[in-house]
């Protein structure tokens, strides 16, 4: 009869984020021991809470399977002597085996040819007792990023462990860790004074808890504290704003959700909303409350673990710490806004940004010079005071009383002291955003101003860290310089700049110190364009199709230059001469790269001896001036449409010459005609990289 199994591991108060991990690892190391004690079931599952893990097992058989286990020995040549007898090789295999040369088999194993086996046949065992040695080896394999010592065995945890429960249907797995007995108790909700439980059996844990207050499973904890924050939205008519990241974080810090309501004065709705939600969410983990049109309203909700008759008191205690986060925000924003934005300026000198590469008041002046330079280089009118004045005091707020007590607002703060300041709205606008975009999918600057003076950073920083060789390599950017060269990626297409990216790269690299080494512009352009392929990737263009135009990038670092030939490439796959010009081209590069011959891509007509030749030269010519005017105006659809003209004529000469003929003369004169082809092809796309 197949069963449930149960472990549950209560602890003192664990870290919500050291939940997740643990619950992973439960079903990790569950499934390898239960493999190794060959104890098969339905079902492996695990839950958490701030005061315990639990792993779930469904479908438990009362006993291990049977199995059947070889050991090999030596070669099977050594079993017998040439008198017939056991070797003495064969005798001491099998009685390490604790058996005898009569049982010994032979086995061909790879690599090794026929050798000596011995089988032997391990019959099942009752699974509570492979449950009480595949239990505690769970428990200690369970890693955290920070462990605790507190018991005479010195045995290592997360936090200190106060009980295990541990059973086998309705029997109790009995082991010993941590100097802790493990048995079938447990206990309810604290709020309600951690009542001891008694559970009769696995199937029975789960109902038993939740009648004492506890809902173990995560999906139903989440599901209720989302019930709940739709009701009380509801009933207050207004809009708890329900953050998944605080929904998750709460998840782990209660076990059984209820929403606590309350009000806060109007005066604090003065301070910055971003403020408002940061000390709510960050250090209190309380939801917001806005209207219809998401204005902040003054309330608050946050989660309780379990309901009491002091919910008055839990309500004034979270409002009074609410207000004291909040008078300590004002006390930190108000002393900012009296303090002119040129002293803050003047201390990012004593900051430093990196040894070889100054201070933050130096990286502030690249930054100054690189966003002027993208001003008169970008294709756009854009108003260059508010460039000039936004990235002059990208960096300020980072001296500010309060970005130094809330981190997470750099940027966001400079928006608001610039104002103060008597900035402009746009100028303004562009400090506060110039972090954007903060991931990949997340909004871009909203000004082109904005635009540039973000990309002046990203650029920087980008160069900045390949001058001094630490570029990511596997999983590793501590810098984040993927999600750099993404947002520069994304700002260049989306706002339609026209930049020369080399010219911009070298530009960056100039006006670093002479003590950063390095700075060849190729492997930076190199990473931007892998970011590129990204972006190409997720417009339903296919890799090849970018492949075949990266080297315009690498020499001009024109992104959308290259957009606008990815996309053309693209709409035209569907002709279906395309394939087969772009199997010629492909022809046409591998001829020359075999030929490895000096060319200098112009023939002589007096030299062609068929009129395939001549006929082919004839429609280079003829397209050429065509197709250079497409190519200047960007129209590279109507350059690949001239491409796929010459068709006829070069299948006709593919199939009819030999381009290497004995011939000397005449075979460097057809390598050059095939090179004037290829030049002409590689003007649009290298369409050789298709596929």
């Amino acid at each position: 009869m197949l069963k449930d199994a149960l472990l549950e591991i209560r602890i003192e108060n664990i870290p919500a984020r050291f939940v997740i991990s643990a619950e992973e690892q439960l079903k990790k190391y569950a499934a390898e021991l239960l493999a190794e004690a060959n104890l098969p079931c339905a079902g492996i599952e695990a839950y958490g809470t701030y005061k315990r893990l639990v792993l779930h097992l469904t479908g438990v058989p009362a006993k291990t399977e049977e199995k059947t286990q070889k050991f090999y020995g030596p070669a099977a040549r050594l079993l017998k002597d040439a008198a017939g007898n056991f070797t003495p090789q064969a005798a001491g295999f099998a009685r390490s085996r604790g058996t005898t040369p009569d049982k010994l088999g032979v086995e061909t194993v790879p690599n090794k040819g026929e050798v000596l086996v011995f089988e032997t046949k391990i019959p099942g065992r009752p699974s509570v007792k492979a449950l009480a040695e595949i239990f505690p080896q769970v428990i200690s394999r369970l890693q955290f990023p920070k462990n605790m010592v507190w018991e005479k065995t010195r045995f290592r945890f997360a936090r200190p462990i106060r009980s295990l429960l541990a059973l086998y249907g309705d029997k109790p797995v009995m082991f010993s860790m941590a100097g802790i007995k493990s048995g079938r108790l447990t206990v309810g909700l604290s709020a309600k004074g951690s009542r001891p439980l008694k559970i009769s059996s696995a199937e029975k844990y789960f109902k038993a808890l939740e009648h004492a207050n506890v809902i173990v499973k995560d999906a139903e904890r989440q599901e209720m504290l989302r019930g709940e924050i739709a009701a009380l939205s509801k009933r207050m008519q207004l809009v708890v704003e329900a953050d998944p990241e605080l929904l998750s974080e709460n998840l782990y810090l209660i076990e059984y959700p209820v929403c606590v309501m309350a009000g806060y004065s109007q005066d604090f709705l003065k301070l910055p909303h971003e403020l408002v939600h940061l000390v709510m969410k960050k250090q209190l983990k309380f939801f917001t409350v806005a209207d219809a049109e998401g204005g902040l309203q003054p309330y608050f909700v946050g989660i309780r673990d379990g309901v009491s008759k002091g919910q008055r008191n839990v309500e004034e205690g979270f409002k009074n710490v609410l207000e004291a986060r909040f008078n300590d925000a004002f006390f930190f924003y108000n002393r900012d806004l009296a303090i002119p934005l040129a002293e803050f300026k003047a201390k990012l000198a004593a900051i430093t940004f990196q040894a070889k590469l100054g201070t933050m008041a130096d990286k502030t002046t690249r930054v100054e010079k690189l966003a002027s330079w993208f001003s008169g280089n970008c294709g756009q009118a854009v108003n260059k005071e508010d460039v000039s004045a936004a990235a002059a005091h990208v960096y300020t707020d980072l001296t500010t009383n309060l970005v130094k007590e809330f981190t997470e607002l750099q940027g966001v703060m400079g928006y608001y002291y610039s104002r103060n300041a008597g900035m402009s709205e746009n100028a303004s606008r562009a400090v506060g955003e110039f972090y954007w975009p903060v991931s990949a999918k997340s909004p871009l600057p909203s000004s082109k101003e904005g635009a540039i003076v973000s990309l002046a950073g990203k650029l920087d920083t980008l160069a900045s860290d390949f001058a001094l060789g630490q570029i990511p390599s596997g999983s590793e950017d501590p810098h984040g310089l993927r999600r750099a060269a993404l947002g520069a990626v994304r700002i260049i297409l989306e706002n339609g700049f026209r930049l020369d990216l080399r010219s911009a790269v070298s530009a960056a690299f100039a006006q670093l110190p002479a003590e950063a080494a390095g700075r060849a512009a190729e492997p930076l352009l190199d990473f931007i364009w892998q970011r590129a392929e990204v972006v190409f990737a997720e417009a339903g263009y296919r890799f090849d199709e970018a492949k075949a135009v990266r080297e315009f990038f690498l020499s001009g670092g024109d992104l959308l230059d290259c957009r606008d030939r990815v996309k053309d490439i693209n709409a035209l796959r569907a002709n279906p001469d395309f394939a087969a010009i772009a199997m010629a081209f492909k022809r046409a590069k591998n001829i020359l790269r075999q030929a490895k011959a000096p060319l200098a891509g112009t023939p002589d007509e007096a030299v062609f001896e068929t009129n395939e030749e001549k006929a082919l030269y004839g429609d280079i010519k003829r397209m050429s001036a065509r197709l250079k005017a497409h190519v200047d105006s960007r129209d590279y659809a109507g350059g690949l449409q001239e491409l796929l003209s010459i068709k006829g004529s070069l299948d006709t000469f593919f199939d009819k010459v030999m381009v290497m003929a004995e011939d000397a003369k005449v075979r460097d004169n057809r390598l050059n005609l095939v090179k004037s082809l290829v030049d002409l092809f590689e003007g649009v796309a290298d369409l050789s990289q298709l596929q």
